[in-house]
């Protein structure tokens, strides 16, 4: 059974929040700033997270910016998205090898157990679109089911958002 709460951390217990998915078995994903952008990765201390960043949206531009405060989520939705995460560009599907006497013997390539991610730091619109991502690759008759061990083992954690950028597309989820 999946219940669902909201929860006001403050900022002294980031680290205890890290520490507890990190005991549960969680990778923790979130925001992190990398040649000049905002991306999703994996971290394992505040300091780490786009502490005091901002950015700039357009069309056709993307600029990063020192904010006037040191926020930890004081960014709009960055260029990448969680997907990856979910369903990896690249997963190996079947194995082949040659046993002892040269026969060709082939193996399923899966992952034992897919990896349990805590992705730290999603807005209402990633969340909207990860439900729209489910439909595609779980719904009908051709359900993924890479996808869905992957997304079984996620532990989701939003922030709001401060602002809207010029390439948001919040209103259009509905």
């Amino acid at each position: 059974m999946t219940t669902e709460a909201p929860v006001l951390l403050s900022r002294e217990h980031f680290d205890a929040l890290l520490a507890a998915l990190a005991k549960r078995g969680y990778t923790v994903v979130g925001p992190t700033v990398r040649d000049g952008t905002i991306v999703y990765d994996e971290i394992g201390r505040p300091e780490e997270l786009p502490v005091g960043w901002t950015d700039e949206q357009e069309g056709g531009h993307y600029r990063l910016k020192r904010r006037e405060d040191e926020a930890l989520f004081g960014y709009v939705v960055g260029p990448q998205s969680w997907k990856k995460y979910l369903h990896p560009p690249r997963l190996r599907l079947v194995k082949a090898e040659r046993d002892g006497d040269g026969a060709l013997v082939f193996t399923d390539g899966d992952e034992a157990e897919p990896p349990r991610y805590a992705f730290l730091g999603m807005r209402s619109c990633e969340l909207h679109a990860m439900t729209i991502q489910d439909r595609v690759f779980l719904g009908g008759a051709a359900a993924d089911s890479h996808y869905e061990r992957r997304r079984k083992r996620v532990f989701s954690i939003g922030v709001s958002c401060g602002e809207a950028g010029g390439t948001c597309f919040c209103a259009s989820m509905n």
